[in-house]
């Protein structure tokens, strides 16, 4: 949908043009067709520029209502370039081409997205989703119908690979334009769970290998969304009292993991890490993975096994389709990751 002020730009440029065609046949046709059309159009030009050249229609000045018509066109042609030249100023100052040539940028970089997460909602869920997702190097494209909040992160995370579409989530063709079939995975953070329940069962139907972590606020409906596709629902409510609960009997362990979460220099997280056919070596001593990659590894669970292996011995053997938990920072997760690719 146009801006007010590039609707302006364009009535300001299409009034020129009626302008100077007008004006050009309007010489025409009092000219009798004497004078070339090509001649008319530019004496229309030179008039309503105010650029001064003499009358470059021969016997103009004895040519009945030619120059009473030239007095008419520069009035309103002058009046028209004034508003257009008036137009174009507001339209730089007011940011309108700086918020064209962002949009673009951003179009540009959704096209170019894969395997991205889409975010449902920057609320006061959706972006601490999405602050996350930037911090540990995610691609994301988000979707909320308050565009200064989405401007906001991507002014304040210039570098990442973040874009936005404004509008509504539950709408089909916004969503259209996230190229969900090629996501890795689906946050559905709207304040309504209505809203988070279709999101699922919508995605889950355009992308089924996707992976759909949906919000819930009451936990009646946790049920419900999980059996509408989620492979995770999240009660804030719920999580929110296992954190006072977790602050009260082991608050150091809480500040750790605030603190970790919080290191700007290293931005260490609790990752977990799918073993490809790339072979590390046989067990995590062969594989080294302290020494190559500097990463601990807190668990680790295989491919069908039912329970996970915390705190695992270096006998521990590796096999493809392993699942690794490490603590490392998003680059060192990303080199073990295409290591064993």
């Amino acid at each position: 949908m146009l801006s007010p002020m590039f609707k302006r730009l364009l009535y300001g440029l299409l009034a020129i043009v009626i302008v100077i065609i007008g004006g050009g046949v309007g010489y025409y046709f009092i000219g009798d067709g004497k004078w070339p059309l090509s001649d008319c159009l530019y004496m229309t030009v030179i008039t309503v520029t105010t650029v001064g050249y003499a009358e470059v229609l021969p016997n103009m000045d004895v040519t009945e209502y030619a120059r009473l018509f030239t007095v008419v066109l520069l009035v309103f042609g002058t009046g028209t370039i004034v508003f257009f030249a008036s137009t174009i100023t507001a339209f730089i100052i007011e940011g309108d081409l700086k918020n064209i040539l962002f949009a673009n940028k951003l179009k540009k970089r959704m096209k170019r997205m894969k395997d991205h997460v889409v975010v449902c909602g920057a609320g006061s869920t959706g972006r601490n989703v999405i602050e996350e997702l930037i911090k540990t190097g995610v691609p994301v494209v988000a979707i909320d119908t308050r565009e200064e909040e989405l401007k906001e992160i991507a002014d304040k995370h210039p570098k990442a690979e973040f874009t936005y579409v404004v509008g509504d989530a539950t709408d089909d063709d916004i969503m259209a334009q996230v190229n969900l079939g090629g996501a890795r995975g689906l946050v559905a953070a709207l304040s309504s769970d209505k809203d988070n329940l279709y999101l699922t069962v919508s995605a889950r139907q355009q992308n089924g290998n996707a992976r759909i972590i949906a919000r819930a606020a009451e936990l009646s409906h946790v049920e419900k969304i999980r059996r509408s596709g989620a492979d995770a629902v999240v009660s804030p409510n719920y999580i929110g009292g296992l954190r006072m609960v977790s602050e009260m009997l082991r608050p150091s362990v809480v500040r750790f993991l605030d603190d970790m979460m919080r290191d700007a220099r290293a931005a260490y997280r609790i990752e977990e890490v799918t073993l490809g056919e790339r072979t590390l070596g046989e067990t995590l001593r062969e594989a080294k993975i302290r020494e190559r990659f500097g990463m601990t590894v807190l668990a680790m669970r295989g491919k069908d096994a039912p329970v996970w292996s915390y705190n695992p011995d270096a006998s521990e053997r590796l096999a493809p389709g392993m699942t690794l938990v490490v603590l490392g920072s998003a680059e060192q997760v990303s080199q073990l990751r295409s290591a064993t690719q």
